[in-house]
């Protein structure tokens, strides 16, 4: 039992029950911001979106908001969402004005 509780999925087409746990809660991402800000700004639809739709598929995404301490708390949210997987390319919170002209849309 890797680290608490499990549920139990059945799957009729293979005979077999599919179980999940949740991981051990050292193994938890550590995010030390509450998910509401994320939630405030962005509805759950757009949020799934965003995470399955673009960041799973290592897709662009870019934030913009007129407060910089935003974009970057919904950025660091966004990607705590793909526990337990991480991303492998390339990650910019925060992009400063001589380098918006490199950004291809």
């Amino acid at each position: 039992k890797p680290g608490g509780p499990s549920v139990l999925i059945p799957l009729p087409t293979f005979n077999v029950p599919m179980m999940l746990w949740s991981p051990p809660a050292k193994d938890l991402p550590i995010v030390d911001l509450p998910y509401e800000r994320l939630v405030s700004c962005l509805d759950v639809p757009t949020i799934v979106t965003v995470v399955l739709g673009f960041l799973a598929l290592e897709r662009k995404v870019i934030v913009m908001s007129t407060r910089p301490s935003l974009v970057l708390d919904v950025c660091e949210l966004l990607r705590s969402l793909l526990f337990p997987f991480d991303l492998c390319a390339p990650y910019v919170p925060r992009l400063t004005e001589p380098f918006m002209q490199t950004l291809d849309f």
